[in-house]
Parts: structure tokens; sequence; C-alpha cells
């Protein structure tokens, strides 16, 4: 018999988006899935919407007697898991799962040897993401690439949001579960999964990432989180990352590297005349990396001045 998956849907108040969602998930081909699908005490029509699937034999509906923190229930859906599931697979309400996606993402992870996650090409929104492997390739070592990662920007397209990856139990198991401090608590543990497990990648788009202006990325984005929790997951955590070895100088490429997004962000918020977030922002920029402001800085000038005298536009934050 084929992996058991457990595809797991936590929601809030989500009837704009999540019969889409649930569709995508019921019209998924692969034989061996349960779908689990966590109401956090929804005030909307999210529970009857719910209701018109809950025949399917598939289909587990748990719903809780009141609100939890948007993470708390995040973390409890993964614990509603069935113990007998070799893969989890997250969904959000706003997201969905392309044809095919289960049975090519555990083609791929069973694929190679201790694989911890597995990712594909994707869709944010409208725009496709194409990972950042070479054509032919689904297996990377998860030290390798995680080292890749944390000095080049352009890696971390390897690891987007949860609907992209979908990982092994036994790494949730050992590394996991979700801390609750973090809006960003998927990728700080992805990035702690690499440093133990493999990673195998899918070269065809499988999910869709909701991107939409009431959606949590957006809106971590716009608030400087995402650049914050940066600051944690790809230079305080360099500790936990015991499988690699870094130079002073790959170190201090790291943080330059960080302080250039939070430049980046804080011109973007002072453009917009939002001043206190850009000043909070800067506040809480980390001591030991703020001696690259000067430098950060300079680039953002340097390269504004280029583009106005090119007649080009000028953007300063992008997701």
């Amino acid at each position: 018999m084929q992996s058991q998956v457990s595809v797991l849907l936590p929601v809030y108040n989500g009837e704009a988006y999540i019969k889409k969602a649930i569709e995508s998930v019921l019209a998924q081909e692969y034989p061996n899935f349960e779908f689990v699908i966590l109401d956090n005490a929804s005030t909307d029509q999210t529970p009857e919407i719910i209701a018109e699937y809950a025949g399917d034999e598939r289909v587990r509906v748990v719903r809780n007697s009141e609100t939890l923190p948007r993470l708390e229930n995040f973390k409890k859906v993964f614990a509603l898991a069935d113990e007998e599931s070799r893969w989890l697979k997250f969904i959000g309400d706003d997201d969905k799962l392309l044809p095919g996606c289960l049975a090519e993402m555990v083609r791929a992870g069973e694929k190679g040897k201790n694989v911890g996650l597995v990712s594909s090409r994707y869709y944010d929104g409208e725009r496709l993401v194409n990972g950042i492997l070479p054509s032919g390739q689904e297996l990377e070592t998860g030290p390798v690439l995680l080292k890749r990662m944390l000095l080049k920007p352009e890696a971390r397209k390897a690891i987007f949001s949860p609907t992209s990856i979908m990982i092994a139990r036994k790494a949730y198991e050992e590394l996991g579960p979700f801390r609750t401090d973090l809006l960003h608590a998927d990728s700080e543990l992805f990035y702690r999964v690499l440093n133990r497990y493999n990673y195998a990648f899918v070269h065809k788009p499988l999910t869709v990432t909701g991107f939409h202006s009431g959606s949590g990325q957006a809106g971590s984005i716009v608030s400087g989180h995402t650049f914050l929790e940066a600051y944690l997951i790809r230079y305080y955590n360099l500790q936990q990352y015991d499988n690699l070895v870094m130079t002073q100088l790959e170190v201090e490429r790291i943080k330059n590297n960080l302080v250039g997004d939070s430049v980046g962000f804080m011109l973007g918020r002072l453009a917009e005349r939002d001043f206190k977030a850009a000043f909070t922002h800067l506040a809480r920029i980390p001591a030991a990396c703020s001696y690259h402001l000067p430098v950060s800085l300079f680039y953002f000038i340097r390269r504004g001045l280029s583009k106005l005298l090119r007649g080009e536009k000028i953007t300063l934050l992008a997701r």
C-alpha cells in the first residue's frame, strides 16, 4: 500500500476561499490520504461549507469550542494527524493543491534517503515560482541546500510557505512542533529540518498559495515581521545548524543580506510616510548586525540614483 498522507487544513472564518481549497484536496487521485479540517470556532459560514463534505470518508472535521491563537490552532491540526501517516501536508483555507500534488510529492520524497521536506514549483498567487534546483535534479542534501539558502537570497525560493511543502512525519516529530511565538514558525522549523534531513523537489507546479491584501503573507511583509524574524532564522539560529561549516566571512555576508532587507523595508515605509514603522524596525535590528547599515544604505542610494538616471521605476519593497 502507498504511504499514508495527512492533509491538514486549519481555518478561521474562511468562507471566501475554503470551498475551493477543500475541493482541490478531494480531487487528488492519490489513493491513501486523510483530510483533517480544524475549524477554529469560525463565526461566518465556514462550518456550513465544511459540513457539505462531511459525508466523504476521507474527511475528518474537528471544531474548537473557542477560538485559539492562530499558531496554536496551526500546531493543533498537526497533532490531529493519524499516527499511521508517513507524510504531513498542510493547506491554508485560501490555498489550493493542483492535480497530482500528493502523488508527485510522495514519489519524490520516497525516491531518496532521509528526505524530510518535499517541495515543487508553485504559484504565489498568479506568479509562478520555479524553485532553485537545476532541471532534472530532484534531490539535494539538506545541509548543502540550507547553506545556499542562508547565503543566497534567490535560493530561499526552495522554502516558501507550508502549502508548498510536504514534511516527513519523523522530521516533524523530531524537530517540531511549530513555535507559537513566531509568525514564520513554518520557515523556522523548515530551516532546522534541512540541517538534519534531505530535500526532494518536483519540477512542476503542484500548489497555489493565496496572496491577497488580507493574506497573512501580505500582512507580514507590510508590517516588517518577515524581515525581523529572518534575523532569528538566518542568524541567531546558526548555532543550531550543527551540520554546517561557516566561515566568519560567510556569517558577515548573512548579516549584510539581512540588514539590506531591513533597509529596503524601512525606505519603503518612509516613502509611504509611515515613519513609526520605519523607526520601530530600525530599533529592533540586532546590534550584532547594525554596523552593516551604512553600507546597505549606500547601496540603495546608489541603485536608486542609477535607476533615476535611466528613467526606471524605483521599487523598494517587493514580495
